[in-house]
């Protein structure tokens, strides 16, 4: 895990708090998602925004209303700066199992609840998890098609899902993928179910079909990386 959180009071619900080292880059600009907007919400922002309500979150003040699914979202990390950047170096295996060419890579940092519809990925991925805790569901290619066409027929819509999209981030698409992934899948089709801690990874080839969901408590902070590689 980078040097990137502390641990605050261990007695505390919320014990994960930034260092003071990722504290230096609050003024960077982050790819925002509000998960809990409707309509589906995405800005920028600095980064020191999390901060601020990950703050707040640790304190007493916030008992009853915590801020949650505030979520910085698929931000590049080879758009960060070079100190951040090279906290997560690619790892070696990635190099060794591909062709060593990383197509993209991406930093995903929130205040749970964060969540990632049923989708797939054009590339082989390596995910990795830094902090708190993740649940990742997945199904074979052909099985997965299968489901997303299913839930796509039955709300009267067509389309790909190869990426993670603002399109079935928000209403009955978001509700008819979670349903079939998480809460009533179909038992006649095979899936996986990983839970990841920090320090964890994950092998999704490339293809195979796969949403993503927080564990833990709400508010708490929860950050992945991930590789997509050739």
């Amino acid at each position: 895990m980078p040097s990137w959180f502390a641990v605050r009071n261990p007695e505390r619900k919320r014990t994960l708090t930034f260092s003071d080292k990722l504290r230096a880059f609050a003024s960077i600009e982050m790819p925002y998602e509000l998960l809990s907007q409707s309509p589906f919400l995405q800005f920028g922002a600095p980064l020191g925004l999390i901060m601020q309500a990950a703050r707040y979150n640790g304190g007493t003040d916030c008992l009853l209303a915590p801020i949650q699914q505030l979520y910085i979202a698929q931000c590049d990390i080879r758009g960060l700066p070079s100190a951040l950047e090279e906290d997560l170096p690619v790892p070696e295996i990635v190099g060794r199992a591909g062709k060593g060419d990383v197509y993209s890579s991406s930093i995903w940092l929130g205040l749970q609840p964060t969540y990632t519809p049923l989708h797939r990925d054009p590339n082989p991925n390596l995910f990795c998890q830094l902090a708190g805790s993740k649940a990742v569901r997945l199904f074979r290619p052909k099985t997965g098609l299968s489901v997303f066409q299913h839930v796509r027929r039955s709300l009267g819509l067509a389309g790909d899902a190869r990426l993670r999209g603002p399109e079935m981030m928000d209403g009955p698409e978001r509700d008819g993928l979670h349903h079939a992934t998480w809460v009533n899948p179909d038992p006649s089709r095979e899936v996986w179910e990983a839970v990841l801690g920090a320090g964890d990874a994950l092998f999704i080839p490339q293809g195979w079909w796969h949403s993503v969901r927080s564990v833990g408590h709400d508010a708490e902070l929860n950050a992945s990386a991930n590789w997509w590689f050739r």
